[in-house]
């Protein structure tokens, strides 16, 4: 109610009253910035998309569409002022005194060749100077990836397949990069993967059904069009998405190196998109989405050649020799003219048909990982070399003196002009620019005056600044350590796309968050996420070569043993690991869970991550005893009327009226809560309800919890989101964990049950008690109960059994299953009894089996070969993981007969969702009686049916092999377990 108060105090003050005017003014000031002027968002493709030339970019004004645009001048960051010589030093005798390598001087902060590869890829992202009109850049004023995508409509035609949004395998448009060491076509390449792999995502998610395929039913020319469409939404839109990496990459992982943040605990970082203003409750900051241009002095500053490490330099004089042939004598600028332009005669006009670094190309158009992999996993072990005069390599001699000319002929400020632009002190002497009495010397000689350096010559010639803990990192000389922070703020915060534009509505909501960086994970570092999501099969999760490619690993050991963590990463070079084994069929299936000898699940591993030690984890005769002790007596009894009251208590508790009708989500609120206090319950974990407020979990903090702690131990099968998940499930364990061994301590001691709300004659909370006891008395410490048995069987129950129940609901109320619905409404509304059990059970299985989304992931413990039912033979090898599919087997007629009819009556011992032997899931029974109780409940209700539109759906994606991952309830991350799905039914 502030304005309608300020409103009454305004007019309560004399009419015309200079008080009154200020406040008046005051308030249209706050009413008029609370809207842009002009606006920066506008509506239509042409600015959501980006433009292949890079238009359309300012915000501000879309009548000025072509700032910073492919084909457009370049700009000036200063005007001169100072006279300079009339007779400027020859070119040649510049590069011999001040800039030529005669011994390679590594970085000072073992910075590898990979960041130097990268600033490679942002230089050509930015600058392509015309050869008719060099005031021209034919390059875009964005960093946009254009290396990849193209910096023109047809550069980026020749990368598509113009089907399914992809590009073409290994491809990437810009073809000067084939003349760059092959390290920097690799990271291009990778990210070409990961442009398809979010465009293949992206389709199979359809987030609100913006890529929905076509009809069938269009033909000709309305066909055409549609699938044009099709393609274009989900190609553009994966570029937007692949290029949140690039720059999150470049604004996290690259910036952290160049101002020594790595070397830091910190969490903050140079982040430029940062928001100020009325939004955020801050002043009013810099200005965004306001378009850029690229100046003709930058295009300068950003020619690094002092950087170069030694490998690249042999590398091209082997490229030269493999143009020009070994005996081409001098590199001077006239053969330098012969190399480009043979160089360019033989480049293949199809991108797909081009190569690179030796490597060639396989039938599917891809070059083969193993080569790739070593190739930059080398490349990552190579210091780059030093900021600073004399030491660009001399193969780079006519480049450099072409750089000098092109400097004369754009008449650019001196290097003393520049600096003062920028606020940065004028050398007074050249012992300022550089203490070397060498070079002092030659640019006294060459110059007369600091005031006549040139820009180009001056800034190579500088000394390096030393390293900073936090604040110089690649140890650049003085004036680019400062110019090249303001161009990066420029570059970004002028980009809509990157700023106003950025969001997950144009990203869609799991593109924005597979991109985004989370500073509580590597300080928001992300540059693993394009290594292994490249290379699934050569980078391990934790690795350091894909968590910290920028820093050569003997140096990044140094730096993460003295911020104590070191331990969380493996120092081995990236090597093949075989790929996944898919076992598809129903015999192949069988073969898997019958021999538990050789198929094994991986929980050690996980575990040990989780509690940070070595311990007695889930071993057969802990289990055992467990069981026995949990299980026995009339414990059915016990657990039926557990779920039974608790499925009732949800039902009423957790739905809500609308229009007249009752809903709830059956899966969050219904299915995954029930197993959820189940768990409590039982192994009294402190839940917080309304009945008991001191508890330490809410219902929804302890499943995930569970769920997390599960997929760690079990599922934890995508290494790109590896690390990360065990970061973040480390932390919730712990807490997990820690209140688990404080209850266990005093149930072993005292037979307390501290905070659980539980009561002493409760005899489900009871029996958990004396497995407690019975585990101590075995020799098991508190540690090795809650960490090595509690804590995974817990998170073996709940979600896998929340998962059972929410896929059997989601048949049923499906168009498929939707004649059963009232068969079971009948059923479920009979007294209970062991007749009327056993058929809800048998529904249940049904429901499950129809389903089909089930499978084991396990880890061979030796050779073998596995017969699928088609006759393939499948080989095995020790260590290999094995994931073996249900779908085939739920609709084989072998072991369903009428696999496509729903029979209630079919043997329980059928069903092989619980596995067999050791695989068996713990407490089979339990969660038999379960799905009968929540059936039960569930189905009695009349008029039961899936909510309208997308709430109603189990949103779920389908996975090679035939297991699918769910989609959460903002659809911005897949899980292995259902998170949400609404019901509805009649009051």
């Amino acid at each position: 109610m502030i304005m309608e108060k300020t409103i009454q105090l305004v007019a309560a003050l004399p009419g015309g009253s200079k008080r009154q005017e200020q406040l008046t003014n005051m308030f249209i000031d706050e009413l008029w910035y609370s809207l842009d002027h002009p606006p920066l968002l506008y509506m239509g493709d042409q600015f959501r998309f980006r433009q292949a030339d890079g238009s359309n970019n300012i915000a501000q004004n879309p009548l000025m569409p072509k700032l910073g645009a492919a084909g457009t001048p370049y700009s000036r960051s200063c005007h001169p002022s100072v006279v300079p010589l009339g007779a400027l030093p020859d070119p040649e005798a510049i590069f011999e005194s001040i800039m030529a390598r005669d011994k390679f001087i590594k970085n000072p902060n073992n910075v590898s060749s990979i960041l130097w590869y990268w600033a490679t890829i942002i230089i050509h992202d930015l600058f392509w100077t015309n050869e008719r009109d060099p005031n021209i850049n034919d390059s875009s004023s964005y960093l946009d990836l254009a290396p990849l995508y193209g910096h023109s409509q047809d550069a980026q035609d020749s990368v598509r397949t113009f089907k399914d949004g992809m590009l073409k395998p290994d491809t990437f448009a810009d073809k000067r990069l084939l003349g760059m060491p092959p390290g920097v076509c690799i990271i291009l390449v990778m990210f070409n993967r990961v442009h398809n792999y979010v465009a293949a995502n992206m389709a199979a998610i359809n987030e609100g059904n913006r890529f929905a395929k076509p009809s069938p039913t269009l033909q000709g020319d309305a066909a055409t069009a549609a699938w044009k469409k099709y393609d274009e939404e989900l190609f553009q839109t994966a570029r937007l998405v692949t290029s949140g990496l690039y720059i999150n990459i470049t604004l996290v992982d690259y910036v952290r190196n160049i101002i020594n943040l790595n070397r830091v605990d910190t969490e903050w970082t140079l982040d430029p998109r940062q928001e100020a203003g009325v939004d955020v409750g801050t002043k009013k900051g810099s200005e965004r989405g306001v378009g850029n241009s690229v100046s003709a002095e930058f295009n300068l500053c950003y020619r690094w050649h002092s950087c170069i490490s030694e490998m690249d330099d042999e590398w091209i004089h082997a490229f030269y020799d493999d143009l020009l042939g070994e005996n081409y004598g001098t590199m001077d600028m006239r053969t330098l003219m012969i190399a480009i332009r043979k160089f360019a005669m033989g480049m293949p006009k199809d991108p797909a048909d081009c190569v690179f670094g030796g490597f060639t190309r396989g039938p599917d158009g891809r070059f083969d990982d193993d080569d790739l992999v070593n190739c930059i996993a080398t490349a990552i072990e190579q210091p780059g070399g030093s900021f600073g005069a004399r030491n660009v390599p001399r193969i780079m001699k006519p480049v450099e003196m072409l750089g000098i000319i092109r400097g004369r002929k754009w008449h650019l400020v001196g290097l003393n002009e520049f600096r003062k632009h920028f606020g940065l002190k004028a050398y007074e002497t050249f012992e300022d620019i550089n203490s070397d009495p060498q070079v002092a010397d030659a640019l006294r000689n060459l110059y007369q005056h600091p005031d006549y350096v040139e820009l180009y010559p001056g800034i190579v010639a500088e000394e390096a600044k030393a390293p900073m803990v936090p604040g110089v990192g690649i140890a650049p000389t003085y004036t680019i350590s400062r110019v090249v922070l303001s161009d990066a703020v420029s570059l970004v915060r002028g980009d809509r796309h990157y700023t106003t534009d950025y969001n997950p509505q144009y990203l869609t909501n799991w593109g924005y968050k597979e991109v985004e960086y989370d500073l509580k994970v590597n300080h928001g570092c992300v540059f693993h996420k394009l290594f292994i999501r490249a290379f699934p099969n050569h980078f391990k999760q934790d690795s350091v070569y894909a968590h910290y490619p920028m820093v050569i690993p003997q140096e990044n050991r140094k730096i993460l043993t003295s911020l104590n963590r070191v331990h969380r990463f493996s120092f081995e070079r990236p090597r093949a690991s075989a790929p996944r084994v898919d076992i598809t069929t129903f015999g192949g299936f069988k073969q898997v869970i019958a021999n538990e000898d050789k198929y094994r699940v991986q929980w050690q591993e996980g575990l040990e991550i989780l509690s940070g030690h070595t311990g007695r984890y889930m071993q057969a005769n802990d289990r055992k005893t467990l069981e026995s002790v949990l299980y026995k007596d009339d414990w059915r009894s016990t657990v039926k009327a557990f779920y039974a009251k608790t499925a009732e208590t949800l039902l009423a508790k957790k739905s809500y009226t609308i229009m007249g009708k009752k809903h709830i989500d059956i899966v969050r609120d219904f299915g995954n809560t029930a197993h959820t206090h189940y768990a409590a319950q039982i192994f009294n974990i402190p839940l917080k309800t309304q009945e008991n407020p001191k508890g330490v979990f809410s219902e929804h903090e302890l499943y995930a919890a569970l769920a997390a702690i599960f997929t760690t131990i079990f599922l934890d099968i995508d290494p790109a989101k590896s690390f990360s998940l065990r970061q973040k499930t480390k932390e919730a364990a712990g807490v997990l964990g820690e209140s688990l061994e404080t209850t266990i301590k005093y149930t072993k001691s005292f037979g307390l049950r501290l905070f659980t709300g539980n009561t002493s004659n409760d005899p489900l909370s009871t029996a958990g008690v004396n497995a407690v006891k019975a585990l101590a008395k075995s020799g098991m410490s508190p540690h090795d109960i809650a960490w090595g048995l509690i804590l995974p069987t817990a998170a073996a129950i709940v979600p896998t059994q929340g998962r059972l129940f929410a896929q059997a609901v989601d048949w049923f109320l499906s168009s498929e299953g939707a004649e059963y619905v009232e068969d079971l409404h009948v059923l479920a509304s009979q007294e209970p009894g062991p007749e009327v059990d056993a058929l809800l059970l048998g529904y249940a299985m049904e429901g499950v089996r129809m389903a089909g989304a089930f499978g084991l992931h396990q880890v061979s413990t030796g050779p073998d070969i596995i017969t699928e039912d088609d006759g393939r033979k499948i080989s095995v090898n020790q260590g290999d993981k094995v994931f073996a599919s249900f779908v085939s087997g739920a609709r084989d007629p072998t072991q369903f007969p009428n696999p496509e009819t729903v029979d209630p009556g079919r043997p329980l011992e059928s069903y092989i969702q619980f596995g067999a032997g050791t695989h068996s899931a713990l407490g089979k029974e339990v969660s038999q009686i379960a799905l009968v109780e929540l059936f039960r409940a569930l189905f009695k209700k009349q008029g039961l049916k899936k909510v309208a539109g997308p709430q109603g759906e189990l949103k779920k994606v389908p996975r090679q092999g035939g297991h699918c991952e769910y989609l959460s309830e903002d659809w911005g991350t897949l899980t292995p377990f259902p998170v949400s799905m609404k019901v509805t039914w009649d009051n």
